[in-house]
């Protein structure tokens, strides 16, 4: 068999967390439209979807993730998101977490995968290089065809690498808390042609998943590494060049205080749910 390289790995990568991301969509004059993204994953028996506070905080009733091109499914289960200290523009955690009822996991089927727990990259030490990836939805990629009653979401797959320290300093993040990563919009390299292109503004990106890429030894067909390293909240107007997420450590302290599960502790991140 074909012993992939670095970047086929990369674009395999990306194909299985499509399948663990949905589009969030909300309803407008009865028609979808898009909203935002998030990440599913299990723990043990218990499934989550993952996003960022700001994406469902005063909408929960109002967002849908498709099941399907005619169907849209309202999420049950337990929802939790973090207090924002003033507005959600000044909150730098943006976390939620939506703990998904059995009704809710029978309906969604095998439309979508869940990630399981030993992806998750809890104490992930960040390095200066290329083998970050989001994958997500940005708005101006996805449409509803009234003809068909159909929406298309077209994910958008993005390389890129983590920001340098100052960059936290300038953005008034806490590297422990959060990560930055580049995404200048007028050098992204399109996949399928390996061409320079503009990339879209990142609206509707938000609770996308930052996956970590190592490099590795991979014919076509294996068993791909990656851990799920954040959750992108933000594209910050101070400097649009960089993406602003918040460490997957965050969302499993709350998951593991709050629901009292088996999961890695972070040596990272310390958690006061009270205060969340």
């Amino acid at each position: 068999m074909k012993q992939l390289n670095y970047s086929e790995i990369q674009f395999e990568a990306s194909k299985d967390a499509y399948q663990l991301s949905c589009h969030y969509l909300k309803l407008k004059e009865g028609n979808p439209h898009p909203h935002a993204s998030g990440v599913f994953i299990k723990i043990g028996e218990e499934k989550f979807l993952l996003t960022a506070a700001h994406v469902i905080e005063k909408q929960e009733e109002d967002i849908f993730i498709g099941i399907g091109e005619h169907e849209l499914l309202r999420l049950g289960g337990d929802l939790i998101w973090n207090k924002a200290p003033e507005t959600r523009d000044k909150d730098r955690i943006d976390i939620a977490v939506h703990k998904l009822c059995p009704a809710t996991v029978e309906k969604i089927g095998n439309k979508y995968k869940f990630l399981d727990i030993n992806e998750l990259g809890i104490n992930h030490k960040f390095a200066l290089s290329a083998m970050y990836q989001s994958v997500g939805f940005p708005a101006s990629l996805s449409k509803f065809n009234r003809v068909k009653n159909s929406t298309k979401s077209k994910p958008f797959i993005f390389n890129t690498r983590p920001a340098p320290k100052e960059i936290y300093t300038l953005l008034k993040c806490d590297n422990f808390l959060n990560v930055i990563v580049e995404y200048d919009k007028r050098r992204i390299i399109d996949y399928k042609t390996g061409q320079q292109q503009i990339g879209p503004d990142p609206y509707g990106i938000s609770g996308s998943g930052l996956w970590y890429i190592p490099f590795q030894q991979k014919k076509e067909g294996d068993k791909l590494d990656k851990k799920l390293v954040a959750i992108m909240t933000e594209w910050p107007i101070e400097n649009r060049k960089y993406w602003i997420g918040t460490r997957i450590d965050v969302f499993t302290e709350l998951i593991r205080n709050k629901y009292r599960l088996k999961i890695e502790q972070s040596k990272i991140v310390k958690l006061n749910i009270s205060n969340l």
